[in-house]
């Protein structure tokens, strides 16, 4: 089925709504006459609208429903965020006694003793590297050594800035906004 031009369909919107003047009204049916493809989207368009026709609405809302609405919602007492700061409260306690944990074995030198070596080399399948490379080019990766210490060490500084976002986010700003709104 090809598409129908946006002005005959414009048309077609028209004479089903009986909006049509008599010249492009004539000049419609004619070509309905002569194309089945405009027939059929006549015959579906009328489908369409016999169908919406027998939909009834069950209950039209009145005028004035967004105002009764935003009325009904100063009735209902507005929900306390105390549960959310108190998990937050909760979640920065948990938060700083691990760094707390964490703090005293690597300062025990509980991780002075654990060394770890990354060899990128297994990464780097030796065909990829070209044969033809300068001498002062090294063919291979060099190894990366990692101590438990710094290991830990940036584990506890992760931790210390989730500790600063909670204590934001479940703390300080609920407590904040409490004490802006007990102002006015």
């Amino acid at each position: 089925m090809k598409k129908i031009p946006q002005a005959l369909e414009e048309m077609l919107f028209d004479y089903l709504d009986g909006t049509l003047n008599a010249a492009d009204k004539q000049r419609l049916e004619t070509e309905l006459s002569h194309n089945p493809e405009l027939k059929a989207r006549l015959d579906e368009l009328q489908n369409v609208e016999l169908w919406l026709s027998k939909i009834s609405l069950e209950e039209i809302p009145s005028r004035n429903f967004t105002q009764q609405v935003m009325g009904k919602l100063d009735q209902y007492p507005a929900r306390s965020s105390t549960l959310i700061s108190r998990n937050g409260i909760f979640l920065l306690i948990g938060i700083l006694v691990a760094v707390g944990l964490a703090t005293i074995l690597v300062s025990s030198g509980v991780f002075d003793g654990v060394q770890t070596t990354i060899n990128l080399n297994q990464e780097l399948p030796q065909k990829y590297i070209p044969k033809n490379l300068p001498q002062f080019v090294p063919k291979s990766l060099p190894a990366i050594a990692l101590s438990g210490k710094l290991i830990v060490n940036i584990v506890i500084l992760l931790n210390l800035g989730l500790a600063w976002l909670v204590l934001d986010r479940a703390v300080l700003r609920p407590l904040f906004q409490r004490r802006m709104h007990a102002g006015h």
